[in-house]
């Protein structure tokens, strides 16, 4: 059974090999020896496997996707070309990729307004495909780059939102906590106090936290927390168990309305949904972070030799929210597609205002 009458999956990565690219072997500076893989800076595979996503996506009756393009060496241009071969099941977010590699192998230094431009050329230059940027913002998340000062990533946080305005785009942040933060150059308080003075400063920006602030109930509350302050701030729930739910959904300015579900990161094979704590009282039980076991000793990412199912824990979740009497069908119609559909300007088979509800104070959706 549909977890909804019409579903979005918001956190698709299917342009890329979790493997280091032959390009990271060239030519070594000091500097870039000794960077890490991936999060740190290092350069993956660039593939299509969509057909995997689509698989999966017809097997749990999945409408439409939002694919995301993440590490260094995934491409604008190949992401791009997936929404062209199947306009009907996806679109795409964008990212300063060409930027963030050339950084990463040493041939330039990185600069918001090279991505700015490079963002905004692409966009321009291929309208209905791109409706985001992300998964990471230009500047964060493994972008080599000298660290910034606290007012200078305001300011780039600034021509950012103003990029995404001009656009229409959902900006995507995923720079709270562990390596989201650290990888910035800014600690984790300081960038939401970065991005609460972009969203008082640009009350027309939408705003979406990755994976709603993390996988431990701490991480959670802060973001909630935050997203109750703003009216921009939406929420993305992949990572999160159906107990999650209850402080969004219960949150009078958070509601149902601003919560975006998506598999967590469908398409990837370096971690998984993994009960690594059974019954764990404390800690999720589920949580989805480093599965260790497919990263050797050199921190060097490997597949791993199988496609991990991300769909059967997400949307299970979903169907416990009904189990727990945690949401109504209405309200969970709007957490797995209508949201998304709206802010991402996604074509709907029928009116969006007849598909998901509105006008209904009893349920908190205004």
């Amino acid at each position: 059974m549909k977890i909804g009458r019409w579903v979005v999956d918001g956190h698709i990565h299917c342009g890329k090999k979790d493997a280091k690219a032959p390009e990271a072997d060239g030519e070594q500076t000091p500097a870039t020896k000794a960077r890490l893989a991936t999060f740190a800076g290092g350069e993956v595979v660039g593939v299509d496997s969509s057909d995997w996503a689509l698989m999966d996506m017809d097997a749990y009756g999945i409408d439409m996707g939002i694919l995301l393009p993440s590490f260094t060496g995934t491409t604008k241009e190949l992401y791009g070309d997936m929404v062209r071969k199947r306009p009907g099941r996806f679109r795409t977010c964008i990212m300063d990729t060409t930027q963030r590699i050339r950084a990463a192998r040493g041939e330039t230094d990185w600069t918001i307004e090279a991505a700015i431009k490079e963002i905004d050329d692409a966009v321009t230059e291929n309208p209905g495909i791109y409706v985001g940027i992300g998964e990471f913002a230009p500047g964060c998340m493994g972008t080599i780059r000298k660290p910034p000062s606290y007012e200078q990533r305001y300011e780039e946080w600034s021509a950012i939102a103003e990029l995404a305005i001009k656009h229409d785009l959902v900006a995507h942040f995923h720079e709270y906590g562990g390596w989201g933060g650290m990888l910035t150059g800014i600690r984790p308080s300081e960038a939401l106090d970065i991005l609460g003075m972009t969203c008082s400063r640009y009350p027309e920006l939408k705003i979406l936290i990755n994976h709603g602030g993390g996988q431990a109930e701490n991480e959670v509350r802060e973001a909630i927390q935050f997203a109750s302050g703003f009216n921009n701030v939406f929420l993305e729930t992949g990572y999160w168990k159906a107990e999650f739910y209850e402080m969004a959904i219960h949150d009078q300015n958070v509601t149902c309305k601003r919560l975006i579900w998506g598999g967590g990161d469908t398409g990837s094979r370096i971690w998984m949904h993994h009960a690594l704590r059974p019954a764990a009282k404390y800690l999720n039980e589920h949580q989805v972070f480093y599965n260790r076991t497919t990263w050797p000793d050199d921190n060097s990412p490997r597949e791993l030799p199988y496609a991990p199912d991300w769909y059967g824990w997400a949307t299970h979740q979903i169907h416990r929210l009904k189990d727990m009497n945690l949401a109504t069908q209405d309200q969970i119609n709007l957490i797995v597609g209508g949201n998304a559909a709206r802010i991402y300007n996604l074509p709907t088979p029928m009116p969006i205002d007849e598909m998901f509800a509105h006008g209904r104070p009893d349920l908190y959706i205004r």
